[in-house]
């Protein structure tokens, strides 16, 4: 199964349950069970300025990357500003409340695994009615080894898959096990001018929002073309493969959920057509 579609702003709305514990706060989803998923939440959230989110904790586990904007998180005991192209961790049941103290709207893409159940069923997420904020709210100390579970995007000690098709691609990993995530992987990724990575598939779904350039992505015998904000994602043995074009290096954000076997997480199809040529 896959899924390809787009960021649509039209689709902000506030959350089941959230109209009373939260204030500006709005979602927009991308990927959930509607569109075939079993594993992951997607989405785009946006919370106006002075608006807030009460405290509350998940039976999931929560990724957050700002997109836009600044926003002031309160993670158990933890308190920290955030801003564009910082990134945060949510554990597994974790307390948790945000706000905009700001005059800007500030967004952020967000991803929750295990999936959150639909609405009408069991829910959940709890509110804890803790909403005490301290006077002052500062940055993380991201070069303190003390600080975990937030930081900074870098392009840094990339991943840079190989093998024949394959050429311009790199991809930085940064919400992984050693972060501290323990149910997807999340990371962006790079594909420069005329960068290709050839058909493969995985035993996780994975999935892709678009930042800026522009790629074709073939998804088993379809081709798609994928701009800003665009979204596609791709099912447990979905064949996929991008192809760089125009001008502007392609970016992304990628989640994988579940994470990755220790081994053979991916099956490079080039490799195992090769032995058709044995006799």
């Amino acid at each position: 199964m896959y899924y390809v579609g787009k960021f649509d702003e039209s689709r902000f709305a506030v959350p089941h349950g959230y109209a009373r514990n939260s204030r500006g706060y709005e979602r927009a989803d991308l990927v959930d069970h509607g569109v075939g998923s079993v594993h992951m939440g997607a989405g785009i959230c946006q919370l106006q300025p002075q608006g807030s989110v009460e405290s509350r904790i998940h039976a999931n586990e929560k990724g957050i990357y700002v997109l836009e904007g600044e926003l002031e998180i309160k993670r158990g005991q933890d308190v920290f500003g955030l801003s564009a192209d910082d990134y945060a961790l949510i554990p597994y049941g974790t307390p948790h409340a945000l706000r905009n103290t700001g005059t800007k709207p500030a967004r952020w893409f967000e991803m929750q695994a295990p999936q959150p159940k639909p609405q009408g069923g069991w829910q959940d997420t709890f509110f804890t009615g803790d909403n005490a904020w301290p006077a002052q709210v500062s940055a993380p100390d991201f070069a303190n080894a003390a600080t975990k579970s937030v930081g900074r995007f870098k392009p840094q000690n990339p991943m840079a898959p190989n093998g024949e098709g394959t050429s311009g691609l790199s991809v930085y990993r940064f919400m992984e096990q050693k972060f501290g995530a323990q149910s997807f992987f999340m990371m962006r990724g790079e594909l420069s001018a005329g960068g290709a990575r050839s058909r493969h598939d995985h035993t996780v779904e994975e999935f892709y929002f678009a930042l800026s350039g522009e790629a074709f992505m073939d998804i088993e015998s379809e081709r798609f073309h994928l701009r800003r904000w665009d979204v596609a994602w791709t099912g447990v043995g979905a064949s996929h493969a991008f192809y760089h074009t125009g001008d502007e290096t392609f970016r992304w954000i990628e989640t994988q959920a579940p994470q990755f076997p220790a081994k053979n997480g991916t099956r490079d199809y080039a490799d195992w057509d090769k032995l058709r040529a044995v006799p």
